[in-house]
């Protein structure tokens, strides 16, 4: 039974889906589907129940999933055990981030990590939160960048640092002279509400309180930069996390506007698998871009 194969095996449980689980893999389709097949045949018993939208786990796939789990653990720790007797920071670092992060801060930390260890090979991927902590706990992804706090079992979490809710327009906006916003302005000015396909996420962020403001949507989107780019072009205010605008504040392309209370602030977490020391490239980064939070 190779390493390998419970790996892909992994992968599709996790994804519910072989054409995801062999994105991950970075494998083909039939790859894949190969894989599983032979695997299915060393442990006599199917493993998945295919249907026409997703493939679940059987009984078999269950019991085989958690012993899969604990085996790819020993295996990342004998890396990691390895990695430190050398105190060599190197190799695959495979990266989970809300598109908050990927704006501007882990792009930097992520260039500072790779201009000092150069052996490292970064594999960096957007995914929403509860994707982010799925992965990370099956071992799919070694470092995993997010804020909010619904962790899943299996995740370590570490706090990195905080970046507070701000209301922002962009020179085109009547309030930008003024930098300026009063409740009334909440009714009378639309603005841009992120949200994922079919479902909307972090209500803190996407919408001010329905118990105090009329709500007025400008336009929804799943893309952060996207709505940045909405706030910067057009007529709509937006609310997005410091972390992602502060440049564009510091260059005065878009004006963050005060009079308003009871913002959030948003934790920004690291997460790795518990019970499992963390890769040395990914504890680096995760130093790095804690460093830069604070800076």
């Amino acid at each position: 039974m190779e390493i390998t194969h419970l790996r892909y095996f992994v992968h599709v449980a996790a994804s519910e889906s072989f054409s995801r689980g062999a994105r991950l893999a970075h494998v083909s389709p039939p790859a894949m589907t190969k894989a599983i097949q032979k695997l299915e045949d060393e442990v006599g018993a199917r493993l998945f129940e295919r249907t026409t939208r997703r493939v679940l786990l059987t009984e078999a796939g269950h019991a085989l999933l958690r012993r899969a789990q604990a085996a790819l653990a020993q295996v990342d720790a004998i890396r990691s055990d390895l990695d430190d007797l050398d105190a060599k920071v190197a190799g695959e670092l495979r990266i989970g981030a809300m598109e908050v992060f990927s704006l501007r801060a882990l792009p930097r930390a992520l260039a500072e990590l790779v201009a000092h260890h150069s052996a490292v090979v970064p594999q960096a991927f957007e995914m929403h939160p509860e994707a982010i902590q799925r992965h990370v706990a099956d071992g799919s992804l070694d470092v995993g960048f997010t804020i909010g706090r619904s962790m899943c079992r299996g995740v370590r979490a570490e706090v990195l640092g905080s970046s507070a809710g701000r209301i922002v327009c962009g020179r085109a906006h009547p309030l930008f002279r003024a930098q300026r916003i009063g409740a009334a302005d909440l009714a009378r000015y639309p603005f841009v509400v992120p949200r994922f396909f079919q479902r909307e996420h972090l209500p803190a962020l996407d919408e001010f309180p329905d118990d105090r403001y009329t709500r007025r949507v400008g336009a929804t989107i799943e893309l952060l930069q996207m709505g940045v780019e909405l706030v910067l072009a057009g007529k709509l205010l937006g609310c997005f996390p410091s972390i992602s605008i502060e440049h564009l504040v510091k260059s005065k392309e878009l004006a963050v506007l005060s009079g308003l209370r009871g913002l959030p602030r948003f934790e920004l977490l690291a997460l790795t698998r518990e019970g499992v020391a963390p890769k040395r490239a990914a504890a680096a980064l995760v130093g790095l871009l804690r460093a830069r939070l604070r800076g």
